[in-house]
């Protein structure tokens, strides 16, 4: 396995050192350093929440106070309104944990983006760390008192505890924070010194109060806590003083008297949750270790003279670790399944002993953690604040030619496989870091990645995702995608990008519809996406009214600023407050293969949309005979944005593809009635030239149970060819689309849009043969064609058929003027309409699109501009009916119909 690890090292030490001729980092700091940007990013953009942002009326304090509650006391049954009771290792869900929480966040947040800063060197991420060190420290209206009166609170009993200054270890990263950033600048001095003199006045608290002297002599963990953290502030703040002395009280009290000869700790192991609070207390021990790594007197190497040291804890405690189903002892009586994680003690003791396989260890476990009782007990979660250069340099040298043997072997073969990087395969080890490696690493080195044969890789809910720019065939593989408890909904599983920057285009600042040309001159052919952010387009109608979108286009030119007239530019830009130019790679990149199930989210039927896919946002792309399934959807579900995401490119095909669609929900929509919500598997969203080519889905395409499978926006030339799907939808707008030898199902063709939209060789089961999307205007300025087709309205079940359908009063601002097809030209269409109702007259050509036009008095406010000409050659019934016009005679008198 260590070879695997060695192997990541190479990859990312060249993505963050390639200005570096030798390798100097390990794949531990490389996995960390990815972590604390992506969460850096996150945090970047958070308010600061402090102490005063919630109180408890049962707080003795006032606002500026820390107050929390005993975890373990609960209330009386036999006294309900008297002193709460203890119940040792069962936490009390109904206390007061709110300033908790809020400190939790704080180290968390400043965590991340000290680290980020240590990585990067950025100021940015110091700039967004200020106001929450302010907000704490500084600022007079939401600071925290520098002490911990009220910590801990029982109800009844007493109004705060010593016990409760263990509350406190999670500003011990907030302190290392501190000390990081320091050096940037971004900081004035003076507040720097302002944090440091709240913290010089928090340890004086701690050292001299009854309460500090409780919990310093408390015994167990409590003790251990208080010397942890009291050593951090004190280094924070220059105080040599408590320095030594919790040196000589981990020499002469904290070893001596919690451990045993074997290693363990006989105090925390007659608990009723022996396993977590023992990896605590040794975490703990370490990092009051860790402290004094560069110290004179190392730690680390201090043994008591019946030889009780902090290697024999480890070495206790590893096994159970590694294997926490040898555990000899009893479970905990709660958060058993939580435990281990990425504990801070493998990773000091790997170092300070030399020691790869805690090290391996460290690395494999979970970094990031959303249990409450876990993330409060593990206050060590950034360690590029803790490890010093020198020894950022030692994990960079632990074996440092088999790295680079193991990375030449990969290169030599000429292809990236999963297990190169540690994936296990096996169906229940998530393997998505070793995914995300392994494509980092072809993406440096220009190499495919091929899945392990037969592979099944476990995907769960953590926030990370792979980038492909490289050919990556999947294969027989399967990935289990676990939308269960996800971090981050809408981030991507899979990204297939182009290593070619986006940039911003300047001296444009007008378009005109059809533009042929642009003054530029661009390296190559170029996408070119143009937002005006002060005109609204698509302002929705109907259930889910909204007040439109800002209006946007993307668009095809070549180096000399030609635009491409088979994707014209559809709307005039008086203003321009956004222009991107998109490269486009000229190699086209291929994904084949892959089974992929997601197990469907729990999540209540509302528009949290997740993006749990495969994101492709490069041009020049094929997808290949993969399949996607989705499996345990509930009773309810919060919908897919695709699980085949195709935006901001050009030129994709997906063929030979089996997709799936998914289950319809009931919600409450933006009017605040009932609507039906579903999920496509399909998005294409600002995208040109996007080709479906014998593709399928996996359920009955005219099962209503199931939503339709494909959905697009502002997208251009569409194409389904030989395909097998219940519905193809323009949602805001499409130009130019094709159906062909294709067969649609229940939801049939629903569009808005421009140009073409030709239906040919094809069998469409929908209501109608297309509709016109009422909620956007049933707007199709251009023509449409349907050539050589079938139509069974409504999936052979009785009905009354029309052709086109639609709805526009001619009251509702679009932001556009609704256009229907100017010219619809029919030829070769056989309607199967034997099943119809007992009332039937035949199908209609154009549905009723405003049941209150019932006269020529009838007033648009926003005129509905009809259709110009109609014309028909062959088209057959089942039932034998002659086609009319439609139900409203009115409406339509003036549109001619020509019949061949």
């Amino acid at each position: 396995m260590i070879q695997y690890i060695l192997f990541l090292l190479f990859a990312f030490s060249l993505l963050f050192n390639q200005s570096k001729p030798e390798i100097t980092e390990t794949d531990y700091l490389a996995k960390e350093r990815a972590r604390v940007i992506q969460l850096a990013d996150k945090y970047a953009s958070e308010k600061p929440i402090t102490v005063t942002a919630e109180s408890s009326p049962r707080s003795a304090g006032g606002i500026h106070d820390f107050y929390s509650e005993g975890d373990y006391w609960w209330p009386d049954p036999d006294n309900p309104d008297g002193p709460y009771i203890q119940r040792d290792g069962l936490t009390n869900p109904d206390n007061f944990t709110a300033h908790r929480e809020a400190m939790i966040r704080f180290s968390q947040i400043s965590g991340a983006l000290a680290s980020a800063y240590l990585v990067t060197k950025h100021d940015k991420y110091v700039t967004a760390l200020a106001p929450h060190l302010k907000a704490w420290f500084i600022d007079e209206a939401t600071k925290m008192n520098p002490n911990l009166l009220y910590a801990q609170a029982i109800t009844g009993k007493v109004t705060g505890r010593g016990i409760g200054i263990i509350d406190t270890i999670q500003l011990m990263e907030v302190a290392k924070a501190i000390e990081s950033v320091e050096e940037s600048a971004v900081i004035d001095e003076s507040e720097i010194q302002q944090m440091k003199d709240w913290f010089s006045e928090y340890l004086n608290w701690i050292t001299t109060h009854p309460y500090g002297i409780d919990e310093r002599d408390h015994g167990n963990n409590h003790s251990v806590c208080w010397a942890m953290q009291a050593v951090v502030f004190a280094e924070l703040v220059g105080n040599e003083e408590v320095l030594e002395y919790c040196k000589e009280m981990y020499k002469t009290v904290l070893l001596p008297d919690q451990m045993a000869a074997d290693g363990s700790f006989p105090l925390e192991l007659k608990r009723t949750k022996p396993y977590g609070y023992s990896l605590f207390t040794l975490d703990a021990m370490a990092t009051l270790c860790q402290v004094y790594a560069d110290d004179s007197e190392n730690l680390f190497s201090y043994q008591t003279a019946d030889g009780k040291s902090l290697e024999n804890g480890i070495s206790f405690l590893y096994p159970f670790v590694e294997n926490k189903d040898s555990w000899p002892y009893q479970k905990d009586v709660m958060y058993w399944d939580k435990w281990p994680v990425r504990h801070t003690f493998l990773l000091f003791g790997g170092l300070a002993y030399g020691q790869e396989k805690y090290l391996e260890l460290w690395n494999s476990l979970d970094a990031d953690f959303d249990t409450p009782e876990i993330i409060r007990n593990m206050p060590v979660r950034f360690p590029m604040l803790w490890l010093s250069d020198q020894e950022k340099e030692t994990i960079g040298k632990l074996d440092a030619k088999l790295i680079s043997d193991a990375a030449a072997k990969i290169i030599a073969s000429g292809v990236v496989n999963y297990s190169d990087f540690g994936a296990k395969g096996d169906g229940k080890t998530d393997d998505m870091q070793a995914i995300i490696d392994a494509h980092e690493f072809a993406n440096e080195h220009d190499l495919n990645v091929i899945a392990d044969d037969g592979a099944s890789y476990y995907i769960g809910g953590k926030a990370r995702t792979a980038i492909i720019q490289t050919d990556t065939d999947f294969g027989t593989a399967s990935f289990l995608i676990d939308d269960r408890n996800v971090e981050n909904r809408t981030s991507p599983v899979f990204l297939v990008s182009s290593s070619l920057e986006s940039y911003k285009l300047d001296g444009i600042t007008s378009l005109k519809r059809n533009q042929e040309k642009i003054d530029i001159t661009l390296p190559g052919s170029t996408l070119i996406t143009v937002t005006n952010s002060n005109k609204m387009r698509y302002i929705r109608y109907g259930l889910n009214q909204n007040n439109g979108a800002p209006q946007t286009d993307i668009f095809l030119v070549d180096k000399n600023g030609n635009v491409d007239q088979d994707a014209p530019i559809i709307w005039d830009f008086e203003q321009i407050t956004e222009i991107t130019a998109l490269p486009i790679d000229e190699k086209t990149l291929t994904i084949s293969g892959g089974f992929f199930t997601t197990i469907a989210n729990q999540e209540e039927s509302k528009y949290n949309y997740y993006s749990r896919n495969i994101s492709i946002q490069r041009s020049n792309v094929i997808v290949d005979s993969l399949e996607h399934r989705v499996i345990e959807e509930g009773n309810q579900g919060a919908p897919y944005s695709g699980f085949l995401n195709i935006s901001n490119c050009t030129n994709v095909t997906v063929r030979n593809t089996i997709l799936t669609g998914h289950k319809t929900y009931s919600t409450i929509g933006n009017a605040g009635k009932p609507v039906t919500m579903g999920t496509y598997d399909i998005i294409v969203n600002r995208a040109l030239n996007v080709a479906f080519v014998n593709c399928t889905q996996t359920n009955d395409i005219d099962n209503n149970v199931y939503w339709g499978i494909m959905g697009s926006n502002y997208s251009k030339n569409l194409l389904f060819d030989k395909c097998v799907f219940s519905r193809f939808d323009a949602h805001m707008g499409v130009a130019n689309a094709t159906i062909r030898n294709s067969t649609l199902g229940h939801m049939g063709i629903n569009a808005i849009g421009t140009g073409t939209f030709t239906v040919e060789n094809s069998t469409i089961r929908g209501r109608s043969l297309i509709n016109l999307r009422s909620d956007y205007g049933s707007t199709w300025e251009g023509k449409l064609i349907i050539r050589n087709s079938k139509f069974i309205p409504n999936g052979g079940n009785s009905y009354s058929a029309s052709l086109i359908n639609g709805y526009n009063s001619g009251q509702h601002d679009f932001g556009y003027t609704s256009y229907m097809p100017e010219q619809i030209i029919i030829e070769n269409l056989k309607i199967d309409d034997s099943n119809h109702p007992d009332d039937y007259q035949g199908p209609a050509i154009f549905g009723n699109f405003n049941s209150e036009r019932t006269d020529d008095s009838y007033e648009e406010k926003f005129p509905y501009v009809l259709t110009k000409e109609v014309s028909l050659k062959n088209v057959t019934t089942t039932s034998g009916k002659d086609l009319r016009i439609s139900n409203n005679e009115v409406m339509f008198k003036e549109v001619k119909v020509e019949i061949h």
